[in-house]
């Protein structure tokens, strides 16, 4: 496998034929931490994680050499090329050797250094600390790509799912692992509703919130999805519900 990155739709090495001088990897992204120094005492409070439960971060920054060869076309060419497409924008990336996600930022071309043979040019970035799946929970899942031996169809998981109970809440319990690891909130995609709502109890976090949904798109900051094995999502009314969301990583 030829290492490259796309950047939003153009390819390194099938658009421009500039290879990297490394495996490209984006960098880890710093832990945001809050201490207190307690005098007269041991050490120091650790706050955080004391307003949200669980660990944030800072933007993952850093840059990519690549080599650019210079008997495909001529450099300035390449350079104005590269410039145009990506310098000061945000867009997506997708390392070759990682596929099922991308890294949401910002992009700059940081220098470049002309040779007989070769050219050399360093692309900054500054992306989001997650790196997120490139299909959502409610995208038709890909046959070609797939990995029968670790790969799951979340779109069977929450599509479509039929709520008929007007009277009484009924359960329906996930496993945690369909989640990711980043704490979201999904969107609830609902349609034919009457007197629908919907309950989270996320004991991790102390979250216990009940919400009304209608149909359309409803965005609920409230519910977040982080910390647990399994998510019980409780319903009341009448509806066809999708839950959506991307999966997030480190």
């Amino acid at each position: 496998m030829i290492q490259s990155i796309t950047f939003g739709d153009k390819n390194t090495w099938d658009d421009w034929k500039i290879l990297p001088t490394e495996r490209p990897v984006f960098a880890p992204p710093k832990p945001k931490t809050t201490y207190i120094d307690v005098p007269g005492g041991n050490g120091a409070l650790d706050l955080s994680e004391s307003l949200t439960g669980y660990p944030i971060y800072e933007n993952r920054t850093g840059s990519f050499k690549f080599r650019v060869m210079n008997d495909y076309v001529e450099w300035h060419e390449r350079y104005t090329e590269i410039m145009e497409h990506l310098h000061g924008k945000s867009m997506n990336a997708i390392l070759a050797d990682d596929p099922d996600y991308f890294y949401k930022g910002r992009f700059t071309v940081d220098s470049w250094t002309s040779g007989n043979t070769w050219s050399e040019i360093t692309i900054g970035y500054t992306v989001d600390p997650y790196k997120w799946s490139v299909l959502s929970s409610t995208d038709p899942w890909l046959w070609d790509p797939f990995n029968f031996e670790t790969g799951i169809i979340l779109e069977q998981q929450f599509s479509n799912i039929v709520i008929n109970s007007p009277s009484s809440w009924v359960s329906n319990t996930f496993d945690g692992v369909l989640f990711g690891k980043a704490p979201i909130s999904p969107v609830f995609k609902v349609s034919n509703s009457n007197n629908l709502s919907v309950r989270l109890i996320n004991t991790y976090l102390g979250i216990d919130e009940t919400i009304s949904l209608t149909d359309g798109l409803n965005s609920i900051h409230d519910f977040i999805f982080y910390g647990q094995s399994s998510y019980v999502l409780m319903f009341k009314g009448v509806g066809t519900v999708s839950i959506d969301f991307r999966i997030g990583r480190l």
